[in-house]
């Protein structure tokens, strides 16, 4: 028995059938997926680009709005300062004053007082006098 080693024709149709197969499976298969995959992982990358670069200028934006924060957080320390300053000012302009004028009414009190304790003790002189005048006048029983 010996064994014939001589290709057969339908090794060779085998052979065409497969090369046609894999033209097709490759054009109408595996081309179509490739690109949807390539557009995919364009996609993805123009993504990822845009949302770095989002995230960059919104890390910028923020940074700028927390300066522009701390300037007027510092600006309004320094009006508050100022207002509590003016404020100061004029309420130490009104205490003095409030204090000169109540001096004033104090010691226009005072005088006027000393001289009702004046008058008071002059009239007390005198009424005394006129009631011990008219006690005597009353005891002795003539005019005195």
């Amino acid at each position: 028995m010996q064994i014939k080693l001589q290709p057969d024709i339908s090794l060779l149709i085998v052979m065409a059938i497969f090369v046609v197969n894999y033209f097709v499976v490759r054009r109408f298969f595996i081309k179509p997926i490739a690109e949807v995959l390539d557009a995919r992982e364009d996609e993805t990358r123009t993504a990822e680009e845009l949302y770095e670069q989002s995230l960059a200028r919104f890390n910028e934006e923020a940074a700028k709005m927390e300066e522009q924060l701390h300037v007027a957080k510092r600006e309004a320390a320094h009006v508050r300062e100022r207002f509590r300053g003016e404020a100061a000012s004029f309420r130490s302009g009104v205490v003095e004053k409030t204090s000169t004028e109540a001096k004033a009414i104090v010691a226009e009190a005072d005088t006027k007082l000393s001289a009702d304790v004046v008058a008071a003790r002059t009239r007390i002189v005198t009424e005394s006098e006129a009631l011990a005048h008219l006690a005597a006048e009353r005891i002795l029983g003539r005019a005195v």
